[in-house]
């Protein structure tokens, strides 16, 4: 038995760029979704969990979008990971 070293190789590099582009992606939503709405107040003021903006309703629409996209994208990437990897779905 042999091993294909060009085979391997490639296998493993295009792994640890989907595991990454995962992982971008989905941090990318994360903060997105933690944008404050507009006139939040000043960057590096105190917080507490009173008085937290980022909970508030009126984030801007366009992160809410990017944010909910970038959740979908990352999820979807998962998602075709496991059809490529379980045989069963693709007869």
């Amino acid at each position: 038995m042999t091993i294909d070293w060009g085979a391997l190789i490639l296998v493993a590099a295009v792994s640890v760029a989907a595991a990454a582009a995962v992982v971008a992606l989905f941090a990318t939503g994360v903060k997105l979704l933690s944008v404050p709405p507009v006139g939040a107040g000043a960057v590096g003021t105190p917080r507490d969990d009173e008085t937290d903006d980022v909970s508030d309703d009126n984030r801007p629409l366009a992160a809410t979008i990017g944010g909910t996209a970038c959740f979908v994208l990352s999820a979807l990437l998962v998602l075709f990971g496991v059809y490529l990897i379980i045989p069963a779905f693709h007869p």
